[in-house]
C-alpha cells in the first residue's frame, strides 16, 4: 500500500526549493535582497534566535579566531518575540522565500506563547526550536508539546547533544532536525575563558560526523558547519540532508551554489 501504516506522519513536510538556508544568527532577523544578493539561491531563511523578552548583548561578547575558523559569543541578543513581529513581519511577508523563525526554547510556557504569536503570519513556514546546552529529554518533549500546533516545527541540536538527545528528537518526529554548529572555548588574550559556538572549515569534519548519525533516522536533516566550497555541501547532500546551513561563507563572495 502506498501510506504504510507505520510511515511517519508530520503536519506538512518541510518543502524547500533549493537544498541550502543560512544558519540562524549569520544574517538578522529579515531577509534583505538589497545587501543578500544570494538570497534566491536559498530554501529558506532563517532568523535570528529571538526570545520570550528582549535580550542585552553579553558585556564580553566577541569574536575569536583560531587556526580554521572562529568562535562567536554574542549573548543572543533580540528585541523578544513581540518587538520582533512588529518590526519584521511586513518583511518576512514580501520575503522572496519562505521565514522559518528560529525560537530560544527557555521554557514551555515561552514556547508556546511564542509559537501563538507566530501562527497565521504570511509566509513564516515553520518554527525551529533552539535548546540550552545542558537541555535534557524530558525538557524537549516538554517544549515539543507546547510547540506543537499551526506550525511545523523543526528542532535545532548541537552536534555534542546527539547521544542525548537525538533518540528522543527522533520519536517526536519534528519537520526536520537541524544540526547546528558545536560549541567550544578560548581564552580571550586577556585571561578569561569564553564559550560559543564554533563557526569556520575546521568544524566541518565534526558536523559531518554527527549527520551520519542524524540521517539514520526518519526526520529530514539540515546540516550547517563549516562549508565553504560546493564539494563539502554536496558529500552532505549525498549522504542524505534534506539541506545544508551557510554561515560565514555568506560573508564572501567566494561561494558558488
Amino acid at each position: 500500500m502506498w501510506l504504510a501504516e507505520d510511515a511517519p506522519i508530520r503536519k506538512q513536510d518541510l518543502d524547500l526549493a533549493k537544498p541550502f538556508v543560512n544558519a540562524a544568527g549569520m544574517l538578522g532577523f529579515a531577509p534583505d535582497p538589497r545587501s543578500m544578493p544570494f538570497l534566491g539561491r536559498l530554501g529558506a531563511f532563517i532568523t535570528h534566535p529571538i526570545s520570550r523578552r528582549p535580550r542585552q548583548p553579553a558585556d564580553n561578547r566577541c569574536c575569536l579566531p583560531f587556526p580554521g575558523g572562529f568562535l562567536l559569543h554574542t549573548g543572543l541578543p533580540n528585541p523578544g518575540i513581540s518587538k520582533a513581529i512588529q518590526h519584521y513581519q511586513r518583511r518576512w511577508a514580501a520575503a522572496p522565500l519562505p521565514v522559518i523563525v528560529h525560537l530560544l526554547a527557555e521554557t514551555p510556557e515561552t514556547v508556546a506563547e511564542m509559537v501563538r504569536k507566530l501562527e497565521g503570519l504570511e509566509n513564516v513556514l515553520a518554527v525551529e526550536l533552539g535548546l540550552a546546552p545542558d537541555c535534557t529529554p524530558d525538557q524537549l518533549e516538554s517544549y515539543w508539546a507546547a510547540a506543537e500546533g499551526e506550525l511545523p516545527v523543526a528542532v535545532s541540536l548541537g552536534p555534542e547533544q546527539i547521544p542525548v538527545l537525538l533518540p528522543i528528537a527522533q520519536e517526536l518526529n519534528p519537520v526536520a532536525l537541524h544540526l547546528t554548529q558545536p560549541r567550544g572555548t578560548l581564552p580571550d588574550g586577556k585571561g578569561a575563558l569564553v564559550a560559543g559556538r564554533l563557526y569556520g572549515p575546521a568544524v566541518y569534519p565534526v558536523m559531518l560526523n554527527a549527520a551520519r548519525e542524524a540521517v539514520k533516522t526518519e526526520v529530514p536533516v539540515i546540516v550547517d558547519g563549516g562549508v565553504d566550497e560546493k564539494a563539502q555541501a554536496n558529500v552532505l547532500l549525498d549522504l542524505g540532508a534534506l539541506a545544508v546551513g551557510l554561515e560565514s561563507v555568506l560573508w564572501g563572495i567566494n561561494f558558488r551554489l
